[in-house]
């Protein structure tokens, strides 16, 4: 099966491609860094098929590049939107360049190169587009106006096109999730791990790929999945599944 990743350089990226490529998927790969994008067609050359540099700041490169798969792809079968921006900070800081970069990543770069590659997608039996989706989407948080504004966004977005699209194909799926062991955010990786390491919850790259990997086999794939930390439900007082 053909499975097209952007954000395949990140943390959480790199571990899908890893755990899909293990398990007979083929992979399209769209990142920024195409030393590291190298790197991991050099590691699985049989599982990468093609890589593409984007920039997702720029909604026209993000487009050009859908168009290119999807000539060089008959067939797609799935899309996973994990590229990602994070802008924390308050009011009085935020520049209109924040706002619209984080907007055009998390927002319209997704639906945008979904539109594209629609034609492929509809032609695979399996279909799934995923929306990497996050706690801060569903929960509001001071100084983080601009990454919330865009998660919730994106929350709409893609429960809206499940709605629309729940009679037929492709699938729309998002999946929330909470603090990830990565060095995106407002804290470095050393920093999160330090606070792992005094108890504050975690998830790992591996455990978001393996829960990516259930919701493909899924027989009866919902619109929305959840995948907290244990403790995040204490932090935030509400309800979530627990990893």
């Amino acid at each position: 099966m053909l499975t097209v990743i952007t954000g395949a350089t990140g943390g959480i990226g790199r571990a899908v491609v890893k755990l899909l490529i293990k398990n007979d998927f083929s992979c399209v790969l769209i990142g920024r860094h195409e030393k590291e994008l190298k790197s991991l067609k050099k590691a699985f050359p049989d599982g990468i098929k093609k890589y593409h540099v984007t920039d997702f700041s720029n909604l026209d490169n993000v487009i050009k590049t859908g168009k290119a798969i999807s000539k060089e792809f008959k067939t797609i079968d799935l899309l996973i939107n994990i590229a990602g921006i994070g802008i924390y900070k308050p009011i009085e800081e935020v520049t209109k360049k924040d706002w619209e970069d984080s907007f055009t990543v998390g927002n319209s770069a997704p639906y945008f190169l979904s539109q594209t590659l629609l034609p492929n997608l509809e032609k695979s039996d399996l279909s799934v587009i995923i929306n990497i989706g996050s706690g801060m989407g569903e929960m509001p948080a001071a100084g983080r106006s601009v990454y919330c504004s865009m998660k919730f966004a994106l929350r709409g977005q893609t429960l809206s096109l499940a709605e629309e699209f729940k009679h037929t194909k492709p699938r729309f799926v998002l999946l929330t999730l909470g603090s990830v062991l990565t060095s995106f955010g407002p804290l470095s990786f050393e920093e999160k791990k330090k606070e792992m390491e005094s108890g504050k919850g975690y998830l790992t790259p591996e455990s978001v790929a393996k829960k990516i990997l259930e919701i493909i086999k899924d027989k009866d794939i919902k619109r929305e999945y959840e995948l907290y930390p244990s403790n995040y439900r204490d932090e935030w007082q509400t309800d979530k599944l627990e990893l």
